[in-house]
């Protein structure tokens, strides 16, 4: 019989096993071809890159695509090697050369990949077309979908080039594992692995520690200047704490999970239940042959939950610190009075005059001196303005609050008390009894104190950062005395923030005014800076996921396989059928909880570290933060439950079937 009859049957026999192995490759293969279809689509590519930032990000991600479909196959091929040695040495029995098995192999693998391929390509191009029209909406792109092809000729191309890479790379791999493998290989190869552990106490406790130590450096992160990141540098802590979980993993799942299963074990009254004595002593036995792989995937799912959290916490935390940014719907510096007047005639025709309100702050610039000058005093010569205080009347400020709709208890300032609006959160209000000596104008002075700080700024950061709040008495002083103040319109209604209307009236009249900021605007323009990147990461994230999935499904298949007479053993003893089943339910468990928390515990770590380090804290709420890494976890979570639940119905039918 020829060899592709016999390739074929076996795969038409054996459906129901590869057919997992097929889904796997075409979802790989679709978001493969998405991805390459996306980054070779010129139409889009024209509109959203204008610096050819994204096609740089479309190459970087590429590499790293490629390198995880070419590992998840590559660890797929060895699982079906593995599972395929037995019918090899059969073959080999029969009379077969190594040669003609690796010929079967490799015409299976084409099969597999080549329909896989074909499905990728359909799914993908239409999971590509999706996402451009998604992106054309959420961008508000002017885009003609009908001149983007259905299927893009040239990801079509580099696909196939790619498979066939692939194929070889595969084929490379089969024939070193064949040519070395004696006959008795062939029939024990998945065996061989599985050796008697030997658990180390002190390296239990040793990775324990090293654990508990890189966690710790992570948190001290949040202490800011008082930090060992600070004192030391951020690179070599950065390093320091990396070295200690890496560590602490690899040491936490060779020594330290076999020493607490083997203090069960000899806990007797724990051992000798109808679950325990089948789970511990499993799980003890595979521990040492599946540590690497383990270790892996937990670093894997680390990194995957991380880069997922920090892209969609960069996305979501300056969209949320809009409030600060800019307070108003829209505010401009008053520069042209009549030009003013028209900016609010058009803005009279293009929204209603009932529908918005409007505010005019003059804003009084001086300068100060004290033995506690705050940060935000200097914080504006960074800007390219003078340092100094940007002085507002508490008048002002009340109207400004209640014109953004914010209650809030304002301070009754006296002659001699100040309130400093502050730029980043201060939860030591460090800043509160400071003296300052300000300068009223014509040679005159007060000794102003700080009695409250707020983080509600009334005026932008683009017309004020280092703002203080002073009594109408020293305000009225300030303007007596002759100080140029600095008008600043504020506009705010209910649909003017997200208002594109309202912005473009207003952008018409005065467009070369640089003070001029919107909500609406601001937030098209990190929508457009950030969502390539989102989709790039994204496309990433999935592959990523797909490959823990995979292997931890191929891990737990390979498993169940070969306990499976231990388990008719089990049934002849008097075990139930639910008993089996929580049996094989509670070793799955332990196999995808394992990289789920202690994954998901490193990348929690890593995120504190990325927000405290990398990212500007304006708002001061932990909600902020919290909100997209519950996104980012649940989505993580979703896609691994989905995993679980495949593997646990896969490994009953192994078992019960």
């Amino acid at each position: 019989m020829k060899l592709s009859k016999i390739a074929f049957k076996n795969l038409k026999r054996n459906f129901s096993f590869y057919s997992l192995y097929l889904f796997s490759v075409s979802f790989v293969l679709m978001i493969f071809f998405c991805f390459i279809s996306f980054s070779k689509n010129e139409v889009i590519m024209e509109c959203i890159s204008s610096d050819g930032r994204v096609e740089t990000m479309c190459r970087t991600v590429a590499v790293f695509v490629m390198a995880f479909v070419i590992f998840y196959m590559s660890y797929s091929n060895k699982f079906f090697m593995r599972r395929r040695m037995k019918e090899l040495g059969v073959y080999a029995l029969l009379g077969y050369r190594k040669s003609a098995m690796l010929k079967l192999l490799t015409i299976e693998n084409v099969f597999i990949c080549i329909g896989g391929l074909i499905i990728g390509i359909v799914t993908g191009s239409l999971l590509h077309k999706g996402l451009t029209a998604g992106i054309t909406v959420l961008l508000d792109l002017s885009i003609d979908i009908n001149r983007i092809p259905f299927i893009n000729t040239k990801a079509v191309s580099f696909s196939l080039l790619f498979v066939i890479a692939v194929l070889v790379a595969l084929n490379v791999s089969n024939t070193k594992l064949l040519w070395k493998s004696t006959l008795l290989d062939l029939v024990r190869l998945e065996k061989k692995n599985e050796k008697p552990i030997k658990v180390r106490n002190w390296l239990a406790v040793i990775g324990a520690i090293l654990l508990v130590a890189g966690y710790a450096l992570a948190l001290d992160i949040a202490k800011g200047k008082s930090s060992v990141w600070h004192t030391i540098g951020f690179s070599p802590i950065a390093l320091l704490t990396m070295l200690c979980v890496v560590s602490g993993t690899a040491l936490f799942i060779y020594s330290f999970l076999p020493y607490v299963c083997k203090k069960i074990k000899n806990h007797k009254r724990k051992l000798y239940h109808e679950n325990t004595i089948i789970v511990v002593p499993k799980f003890m036995h595979r521990i040492r042959s599946n540590a690497k792989s383990i270790i892996e995937l937990i670093l894997l799912s680390a990194g995957t939950l991380t880069i997922l959290g920090a892209t969609i916490l960069s996305t979501w935390y300056p969209i949320a610190a809009l409030e600060r940014i800019i307070p108003a719907g829209i505010e401009f510096r008053v520069t042209n009075a009549e030009q003013s007047e028209q900016a609010l005639a058009a803005l009279d025709q293009a929204v209603g005059a009932d529908n918005y309100e409007t505010y005019e702050t003059k804003i009084l610039k001086t300068t100060a001196t004290s033995d506690k000058l705050p940060l935000e005093y200097n914080v504006s010569a960074n800007k390219g303005r003078e340092p100094g205080f940007e002085c507002i009347s508490e008048s002002d400020y009340a109207s400004l609050l209640k014109l953004q709709g914010k209650q809030l208890e304002i301070p009754d300032l006296k002659d001699k008390d100040c309130a400093l609006i502050k730029y980043r959160p201060d939860a030591k209000r460090s800043d509160v009894g400071a003296v300052y000596h300000l300068d009223l104008g014509k040679g005159e002075s007060a000794d102003l104190t700080v009695t409250d700080i707020s983080l509600q700024n009334p005026i932008g950061f683009g017309n004020s950062i280092s703002t203080l709040v002073v009594s109408d008495g020293i305000y009225e002083a300030m303007e007596e005395n002759g100080i140029s103040p600095i008008t600043v319109m504020s506009i705010s209604g209910e649909n003017v923030c997200s208002s594109k209307v309202a912005y473009e009236a207003i952008y018409s009249i005065m467009p070369d005014n640089p003070y001029l900021v919107s909500a609406y605007q601001r937030q098209k323009e990190l929508v457009h800076l950030n969502s390539s990147t989102l989709l790039l990461i994204c496309f990433a994230t999935v592959i990523f996921l797909i490959a823990t999935g995979s292997i931890l499904y191929f891990q737990n298949i390979s498993a169940i396989t070969y306990d499976k007479d231990d388990y008719e053993i089990m049934s002849k003893m008097g075990y139930s059928t639910p008993m089996i089943k929580k049996a094989i339910r509670r070793q799955t468990q332990i196999y995808f909880l394992i990289p789920y928390v202690l994954g998901l515990l490193h990348s929690i770590f890593a995120l504190i570290c990325y927000k405290s380090a990398l990212m500007d804290d304006l708002l001061g709420k932990s909600s902020a933060v919290i909100v997209p890494i519950i996104f980012s976890i649940a989505l993580f979570s979703v896609i691994y439950m989905i995993y679980y639940q495949v593997t646990k119905r896969s490994c009953y039918k192994i078992v019960l079937s």
